[in-house]
């Protein structure tokens, strides 16, 4: 096979691989057409973005042609006129040029001209299903007549209400009688217009005693041409709290989750991560204080309800995030006023099957002004719809990572006292000099020569070993290089020259070499040298250690105060030195790991001084005759 042959054989296998995976991906998108009254819904079996949908008859002729905005879509209508038995084809434009197409079939029975819908009580999804009411509990039926005709229709409405069910208001124009213990309530209304509702909400009453009492309507119907009748029942399972309790539970409760209800398997359950607003922003009169941004939701919750009885129950779902120490809503977790009717929190209603699963998918919102990291509670409580007792509650544990500014504040402070120092320094550096003789700035030199091939040398060699072997542990050995040798040279130094000055010059000679030779010149370790000289000859000559009051080093107790200064001070500079590398290079440790490394090394750098001490006085007696 010759080269060109071969080339070619690979851009067609390329082509192939390419074309199928086209085509397998449009497979990918599946779903459903249900034709309804206006035309037709189309139902996915996921969300996605359908940028236009196109309908057309079985002989290709394009019936309509509908643009969609941008945004995820698991369904939505398409309003056409359709005709009994035809068949349609609906092509779906996707993203990227893609498509997918749907047969389907209209209906052998075109759509009723007038509709009656009875829905008791009010929000049962399924008409026909039986819904349950606690006894002596207020409950809604629902009668929704449509007319889909271009004639007005006249509808004579006849709602039976059996024996024990109680009316507790009608509406208006309506009558009720009463004839043999039964309750009719009755209304005539003209429907002119087409597509035009007769709605209306029939306030009632359950017994107190149990049972399934049925709510029957019926309609007579005239358009002037011909005279029909249509009827809906609806049964209602009326049963008491405990029972209800028994049979409706919460389960899962999974947050964050998306608007259609999936968990990112990514995302840590239970908490929820928001960076607030800039504070810079609102230095230089940008958002005021005031000013409530929550208008969309900030995140989801999906909670799991179980339907273990025989028939549907319509359930309010409620989502209060509480705070743990005094179980009032916490104020940063408060709907605005102006969302789920100003009730500070969000809810939901579902229609809960018998024997199944719902998830009940309620926004979250939070105020960016007063949000506070912390530890909170998801209050979780079920209800049965139009009853304000609660028949089951759970509670979540949440928790609200926020941006930590400490790391900025305090990499501030750190590149301020490095300015400072620096610029003390190139002002003062005459006078400083001055302070020392030639043999002095030479010993100054020496220490720190030395200090660079005993510490930072053995440190590089060693440090990624280390880390492979140890792990996160690694500070355990190192800590004997970097803090232990470091200190025990730096106040043997003290202990030879014991005045201001002479710590900082062998830390500058200490970080000219380690720059030069192994080209460390970073961000980091130019503020941790300069915080680290700066917050040493302060601390030293605060204890009087370098303010030549007299007296041995050794002895008087100067050892252990040595000891303790140098501890502290490089405790502090490391967390100083931690909080750098989280802001500069975005590195973040556990609060345990930042903890046991400052113990280890304040453990180590006392021993280190101690011993400085030891090395200073017998370098002292031959050094400086």
């Amino acid at each position: 096979m010759t080269k060109r042959n071969t080339i070619l054989l690979l851009l067609a296998i390329l082509l192939i691989v390419a074309c199928y995976q086209h085509f397998a991906g449009d497979k990918e998108v599946s779903g459903r057409i249900d034709f309804t009254r206006q035309g037709a819904d189309v139902a996915l079996d996921i969300p996605r973005e359908v940028e236009k949908v196109t309908v057309k008859t079985g002989d290709g002729r394009i019936l309509t042609t509908v643009t969609l905005g941008p945004g995820l879509r698991q369904k939505f209508p398409i309003f056409m006129k359709w005709e009994s038995g035809q068949q349609y084809i609906f092509e779906l434009g996707l993203p990227g040029s893609r498509s997918a197409v749907f047969n389907a079939q209209a209906p052998a029975a075109g759509p009723e001209k007038v509709s009656l819908l009875l829905q008791a009580p009010y929000g049962m999804s399924n008409e026909g299903s039986i819904g349950v009411v606690p006894a002596g509990s207020a409950f809604t039926a629902n009668i929704l007549i449509t007319n889909s005709t271009g004639l007005p229709v006249e509808a004579n409405l006849d709602l039976t209400i059996p024996a024990g069910v109680e009316v507790v208001s009608q509406p208006q124009g309506m009558k009720l009688e009463q004839h043999e213990g039964v309750w009719h309530l009755t209304g005539l209304k003209r429907i002119t217009a087409k597509n035009e509702h007769w709605n209306e909400q029939i306030q009632l009453k359950a017994p107190q005693a149990g049972g399934k009492p049925v709510i029957a309507a019926q309609v007579n119907l005239d358009n002037g041409r011909e005279q029909w009748q249509l009827t809906a029942k609806s049964a209602v399972q009326v049963a008491t709290i405990a029972d209800i309790s028994s049979k409706i539970r919460v389960g899962e409760v999974l947050i964050p989750v998306d608007f259609t209800g999936r968990f990112d398997p990514k995302a840590n359950s239970g908490s929820l991560i928001y960076a607030p607003p800039n504070r810079l922003e609102k230095i230089m009169g940008g958002t005021p204080d005031g000013r409530r941004l929550d208008d969309e939701p900030f995140a989801f919750a999906g909670i799991q309800v179980h339907n273990d009885g025989d028939e549907h129950v319509l359930a309010l779902i409620t989502g209060k995030i509480t705070d743990p120490s005094d179980g009032k809503l916490a104020a940063a977790f408060t709907s605005p006023p102006h969302k789920n009717a100003g009730l500070g929190y969000s809810y939901g209603v579902a229609d809960i099957a018998p024997h199944s699963v719902s998830q009940v998918i309620l926004p979250i919102y939070i105020n960016e002004n007063i949000a506070v990291a912390g530890n909170y509670l998801f209050r979780t409580e079920a209800s049965v719809f139009g009853v304000n007792q609660v028949i089951c509650r759970t509670e979540t544990n949440l928790q609200l990572v926020t941006r930590n500014e400490k790391a900025v504040i305090i990499t501030m402070i750190m590149f301020l006292v490095a300015l400072l120092g620096v610029a003390w320094l190139l002002l003062k550096q005459e006078a400083a000099l001055a302070r020392f003789t030639t043999k002095e700035l030479v010993i100054v030199s020496l220490f720190g020569t030395v200090t660079f091939v005993t510490v930072n040398l053995p440190q590089t060699v060693v440090w990624d070993i280390t880390h492979v072997i140890f792990g996160p542990f690694s500070f355990l050995v190192t800590g004997f290089i970097s803090q232990t040798m470091l200190y025990a040279l730096l106040v043997a130094l003290v202990v030879l020259l014991p005045r201001p000055g002479a710590i900082s010059l062998m830390i500058i000679v200490r970080f000219i070499l380690n720059g030069f030779i192994f080209g460390h010149f970073s961000p980091v370790l130019l503020l941790n040298y300069a915080v680290l000289a700066v917050c040493l000859e302060g601390a030293l000559f605060a204890t009087g250690i370098t303010r030549n009051t007299g007296g041995d080093p050794v002895a008087a107790g100067k050892a252990l105060v040595a000891g303790l200064v140098c501890g502290l001070v490089d405790t502090v500079s490391s967390y100083m030195n931690f909080m750098a590398y989280m802001t500069l290079y975005r590195l973040f440790y556990a609060d345990w790991y930042i903890y046991a490394v400052l113990v280890a090394g304040f453990v180590y750098t006392a021993c280190g001084a101690a011993a400085g001490c030891r090395l200073g006085a017998s370098l002292k007696r031959t050094a400086m005759d």
